[in-house]
């Protein structure tokens, strides 16, 4: 991957994160400055997965991987930030899931 490919599924991983983290303050998305960053950050984030996927990275490569990246970003946030408690076997789950979905996703 160049730096550009890099770089663009760097910033859709933290836009995708920063969505999700911005979830609770949209207050189900009738507070309108969260909601508006909200959905801004998806769409950056789609705009830039959808650049990668033209510029020729698989979606089978960007899907998984991003699947697996966001939700353990998102109970950290949770964690640190709103205070969530998180059970230890559910992030070692998540954390073995997340090495699956690695070496699923180089398999070809």
């Amino acid at each position: 991957m160049s730096a550009v490919s890099i770089l663009l599924f760097s910033l859709a991983i933290l836009l995708q994160i920063g969505m999700v983290s911005l979830l609770p303050m949209t207050r189900g998305f009738t507070s309108f400055l969260p909601t508006v960053a909200c959905i801004s950050c998806i769409g950056i984030a789609l705009f830039c997965l959808s650049r990668l996927i033209h510029g020729g990275v698989s979606l089978s490569f960007l899907a998984p991987i991003s699947s697996a990246m966001v939700p353990l970003a998102a109970i950290a946030v949770a964690a640190l930030v709103y205070g969530e408690p998180v059970p230890v076997l559910k992030l070692v789950l998540l954390c073995a899931a997340c090495g699956l979905i690695g070496v699923a996703s180089a398999i070809r």
